[in-house]
């Protein structure tokens, strides 16, 4: 690791430090929380910024040794906390080393409870500098509706992206040439919250209504098992006599995504889930220059033109955990149709949006003693009427010294968790399975954790089970 003063750029200098994010390489997919993580640690390790100097720390080392934190947190001005849903060990540090840097926290997932556990527990420990990044408005919108301290807080709208993409844009897609098939695409893991159900139903409509005509291309891990390939073709022979019109293709890493945009002529983003704060891949199709048909939830009314968005029926009847994942809703398949027949679906342009938010992250860096006025928030009609109908139970926030004694029992837990050679890890983990209201999910977490590196780049993995620890567990409905 480098030390202060081992790269020293002057004594102006703003010293920020930062955990060397990195995926576990035996996971089989990099999400947008990942990636993002990764992404600014890449940023930090390019910066050479003379009014800025970077230097990185062990997350796990920083909360379970307290004189390396000591040397780290000491000289620092701000810690950027991209760690997954794990802030609150910062806040907790800075309040027992009675210390006064600025944090910067994440949102990623949006009604989920490994990220509203972190914002309860950084909730009586946040100070006015402290800054919280939010990928989209709607994103802010959810989090404002749940934590209403957080109007009076510094939030960014901001996600760092572009260091993935590649340095030369795709050129537009030349028009499909008469007689040839259209090719719908699909990215990302194949499950019942992405509503990847309604994407089935859609191209089972489209194949009998105009044989041969259009193919499904679907690229990700198998979330839901139902949707593993041999099941999807023996429901769509069931369906159509045949099973022609769809190609599966595994999990692809971020920078070899590529190519296969290029054969996407429409992008399908039909997702309705609990977790979505953005659609990385609505960005991504943005950049390739491919059109998307996506329903009207979550960022999507924000990122893609009107001619893109379906109507959403959305489960009114029902109580959602927000230990799970889910589908709200579902995507209006006859909407979809349509968008993909008719002649007015245009590719989005929101890649502009976000392609200088690496420098606006360097640029909030160097102002960070500059308190500005917050960003105004613009929320859609659609997420304005959605937020509205989002009714939640959620514990009630607890006093500063007591938030601190959870914290402190916590982070004793996430240490035993980091190593499975740790004296403690084997009984920690049948502590979990027997506390646990949700064993079905830890007996999952359990077994993926023989298999990786069990560590907390495992998002929804750790942070999540330590919700047990805490009785977190909200949950809530959509209002009619």
């Amino acid at each position: 690791m480098r030390e202060w003063g081992a790269t020293h750029r002057g004594s102006s200098a703003l010293k920020i430090t930062l955990h060397e994010y990195a995926t576990d390489p035996s996971l089989p997919q990099k999400d947008g929380v990942n990636l993002a993580h990764e992404h600014i640690a890449t940023l930090a390790r390019q910066s050479d910024h003379p009014s800025l100097q970077f230097v990185f720390h062990d997350f796990v080392r920083l909360i379970s040794d307290r004189n390396y934190a000591l040397s780290v947190l000491s000289a620092c001005d701000c810690v950027i906390a991209n760690v997954g849903p794990h802030a609150h060990f910062y806040f907790w540090l800075r309040e027992q080393l009675e210390l006064s840097f600025i944090i910067i926290s994440d949102v990623r997932t949006a009604i989920w409870s490994s990220y509203l556990h972190q914002e309860s527990l950084c909730q009586p420990l946040r100070r006015p500098g402290d800054i919280l990044l939010i990928a989209s408005n709607y994103t802010r919108g959810i989090y404002e509706h749940l934590f209403p301290h957080l109007k009076a807080a510094r939030i960014v709208h901001c996600y760092p992206l572009a260091v993935s993409f590649p340095l030369e844009r795709p050129r537009k897609k030349l028009p499909i040439q008469s007689g040839q098939p259209l090719t719908l695409g699909y990215v990302g893991r194949l499950s019942a919250d992405k509503n990847f159900a309604d994407i089935l139903t859609l191209l089972i409509c489209l194949e009998k209504k105009f044989p041969g005509k259009y193919r499904l291309k679907a690229c990700g891990d198998i979330h839901t098992p139902t949707f593993s390939e041999p099941q999807v073709r023996q429901y769509l022979v069931a369906q159509l006599g045949h099973s022609e019109c769809y190609d599966y293709l595994p999990a692809r890493s971020n920078t070899s995504i590529w190519p296969l945009y290029s054969d996407i002529d429409i992008l399908l983003f039909p997702s309705t889930s609990n977790l979505e704060t953005l659609g990385r891949v609505l960005v991504e199709a943005s950049y390739a220059r491919v059109p998307v048909v996506t329903g009207a939830h979550a960022a999507a009314t924000e990122l893609v033109p009107k001619s893109s968005l379906c109507r959403v029926e959305y489960t009114t009847k029902r109580v959602f955990d927000t230990h799970h994942d889910h589908p709200l809703g579902r995507v209006n398949v006859d909407d979809m149709a349509r968008v993909i027949t008719g002649d007015q679906l245009v590719a989005s342009n929101c890649y502009d949006a976000y392609a200088h938010h690496d420098e606006k992250l360097l640029e909030l860096l160097l102002n960070l003693n500059n308190r500005h006025e917050s960003e105004s928030l613009a929320l859609t009609d659609e997420q304005q009427h959605f937020i509205a109908s989002l009714q939640v139970t959620m514990p009630a926030s607890t006093p500063k010294q007591q938030t601190i004694d959870t914290i402190t029992m916590l982070a004793q837990w996430f240490i035993a968790l980091q190593n499975i050679h740790h004296p403690h890890y084997q009984r920690s983990l049948e502590t979990l399975l027997e506390r646990s209201s949700h064993r079905d999910r830890t007996e999952q977490f359990i077994a993926k954790s023989q298999r990786t590196r069990g560590d907390f780049t495992n998002v929804g993995g750790i942070d999540i089970e330590l919700c047990h620890l805490t009785n977190f567990y909200p949950s809530f409905y959509i209002k009619r």
